[in-house]
């Protein structure tokens, strides 16, 4: 381990006593885990970066590249490289009440679709990422083929109206609230 020259110029004090040992061990400790602190943190930024390239690396061997964002998989799915959400390529077939698009994840999840248990219904945000401002439909047909003329649940309910959650219309981009108990289509993500 490198010592830094702070902790060098401590070492070379000389002991006067056992309490002076004591309290000059313990400085050694603080000094020790503050170095090691650091080196962490380093180590740490290291592994995340590294990790950024091997996910986006792994991902690329996966399938073609769209709009320079979008990861077709050959399973179904789509990678947005912009925010690393997996997205299911086709939406589901049917459409659902808000609870019902719940519970048809859960069911996903125990097929395991593309070898993944934790697909969820996407909140607002999530789905308003996918929005191509200026196109219609507005959402990427290469990547996203065939998506339904209708409104997408999100997960994320009406701050004021329990009754209502937000949704996305994918032919012109706009988000909007809609009483739970109305049929949505559903793409799920992860």
């Amino acid at each position: 381990m490198k010592t830094s020259p702070a902790l060098t110029d401590f070492l070379n004090l000389s002991v006067g006593s056992a309490t002076d040992a004591y309290l000059r061990e313990l400085a050694l400790i603080a000094i020790q885990s503050r170095y090691l602190a650091q080196t962490v943190e380093q180590l740490s930024a290291y592994q995340r970066s590294a990790c950024q390239s091997s996910f986006i690396e792994t991902e690329a061997s996966k399938g073609e590249l769209i709009e320079g964002r979008y990861l077709v998989g050959h399973d179904g799915t789509v990678t947005d490289q912009q925010t690393r959400l997996m997205w299911m390529r086709s939406s589901l077939e049917d459409t659902f009440t808000f609870e019902q698009s719940q519970q048809a994840a859960k069911n996903l999840n125990v097929k395991r679709f593309a070898g993944h248990a934790d697909w969820r219904v996407p909140s607002q945000d999530e789905l308003l990422s996918l929005v191509m401002e200026g196109s219609c439909p507005s959402i990427c047909q290469e990547a996203f083929p065939d998506t339904p003329d209708g409104w997408f649940w999100s997960s994320t309910p009406h701050a004021e109206n329990a009754a209502e959650a937000w949704v996305v219309y994918f032919n012109n981009g706009c988000t909007f609230d809609l009483n739970q108990r109305y049929y949505g289509h559903v793409r799920l993500v992860r």
